[in-house]
């Protein structure tokens, strides 16, 4: 079994609890194989992913096995799995060798009674009695409260303050329904850190699409802790996106996030390989199309960017179009050893907008070379006139042909039409 993890943390850092192996499959239609997903670890764990949530025991041989590997494997990440609370559920993460565990259940009404058929006190009883299981079985323990925004705000602290007398390391807010917005959840989670004398995480999923402004939002008001998914990969809409949160805490909370995004673009094309879940050309941080800009200045990096893209391994890109600058004309002729005069600007621009109209794409960057070269030398590439004498020619009436043309009708007709 791994050493129990040190939950110490700086204030000016944030832990980022992957959930991808746990909630991959979880996404309709995906399955990965143990290979996959031993290799998906490894990769997370090149990127310096501290914590990963890598299964549930509980499930099955398979899943017991997959854990188990991951567990063995040697990496630097803490490797938990995820439980319910129930004793069986803790016994099988227990024969995985895993350090950590993540002891789960609802604290809404509408799921105690509908899921369960049970009533509060029994959930109570039942998330004390597994924590306190794992915790004296050795485990660290994340007790995690599904369905946490439509809880009432009262049995909410008490659940909480449960795990925590019972030994929890870690209290998580779950939105396991996707339902909440940032400024409810800010409440609710500053709320529990003023409370609880541990560490609180905030989990989110993508329902609303404000997964990761519900995140954004729990680490403003304290969490220290953040579980996420690459590229928001998990059920229905998926979860806040690893990417984009460790993105958010470095960029926006100004805070640690220990990752490595070069390394983490690798991982995240590795989930996208092997779940079909293709990265969209606007999809913040990895999309292939997040650092064009049609209007961009060329010359001015930074000032209309929200962060250097090789931060995250990407690049800048003109796009010439229709709507390209004249910096931006400016800048990439440059770039191909051209000194661009102001006079020429104007008229290149509006060869630029023709051309683009006439092919329906945007040029590239040989074609905008070409179409300078055409412009200096004094060709213009869409006067047709060019190739006639600018005279009109007469129309010449069609003499009737005589004789024989050289051309024979068979008039036979098809066999089965004959009698």
């Amino acid at each position: 079994m791994e050493d129990s993890y040190d939950a110490t943390q700086s204030v000016d850092a944030v832990v980022i609890c992957d959930t991808t192996l746990r909630d991959a499959e979880g996404a309709a239609g995906v399955v990965l194989s143990n290979v996959e997903k031993y290799r998906i670890a490894k990769l997370l764990d090149n990127a310096g992913i501290p914590q990963m949530e890598v299964g549930m025991p509980i499930k099955g041989v398979e899943e017991k096995i997959v854990v188990k590997h991951i567990a063995e494997m040697g990496l630097e990440t803490l490797v938990s799995a995820a439980c319910r609370a129930n004793i069986d559920d803790i016994d099988a993460a227990l024969d995985c060798g895993v350090g950590s565990v993540s002891v789960s259940l609802a604290a809404s009404d509408v799921q105690i009674q509908n899921l369960y058929n049970q009533d509060k006190d029994w959930v109570r009883d039942m998330v004390y009695g597994a924590v306190k299981y794992a915790k004296d079985h050795g485990l660290y323990v994340s007790c995690v409260i599904e369905d946490a925004p439509r809880s009432e705000l009262g049995f909410l602290m008490g659940y909480a303050m449960d795990a925590v007398s019972a030994g929890a390391d870690r209290i998580t807010y779950f939105d396991s329904v996707g339902v909440e917005d940032p400024f409810s959840l800010y409440e609710r989670v500053k709320m529990l850190k003023k409370v609880l004398n541990v560490d609180i995480e905030v989990q989110a999923r993508n329902d609303y699409g404000m997964a990761t402004a519900n995140t954004l939002a729990g680490i403003k008001a304290g969490a220290g802790y953040a579980g996420a998914s690459l590229l928001g990969i998990g059920s229905r809409a998926g979860n806040a996106p690893l990417e984009e949160v460790a993105l958010m805490v470095e960029q926006i909370c100004g805070k640690a996030s220990g990752i490595d995004f070069i390394a983490l673009r690798k991982a995240a094309d590795a989930v996208s390989k092997a779940t079909g879940r293709k990265i969209w050309e606007t999809k913040p941080v990895f999309g292939s199309g997040v650092f064009a800009q049609e209007t961009a200045l060329g010359n001015m990096a930074g000032i209309l960017d929200p962060y250097d893209p090789e931060v995250v391994g990407g690049k800048r890109e003109i796009v010439i179009g229709k709507h390209i600058s004249n910096g931006g004309i400016i800048y990439l002729l440059s770039e191909m050893g051209y000194e661009v005069p102001e006079e020429h600007i104007d008229p290149l621009r509006d060869m630029i907008v023709r051309y683009v109209g006439e092919v329906h794409r945007n040029l590239t960057p040989d074609e905008l070379e070409m179409l300078y070269e055409d412009m200096l030398s004094g060709v213009d590439i869409f006067d047709d006139s060019l190739y006639f004498d600018g005279t009109e020619e007469e129309d010449v009436e069609a003499e009737p042909v005589e004789g024989d043309v050289g051309i024979v009708v068979d008039e036979t007709e098809p066999e089965e039409y004959q009698e």
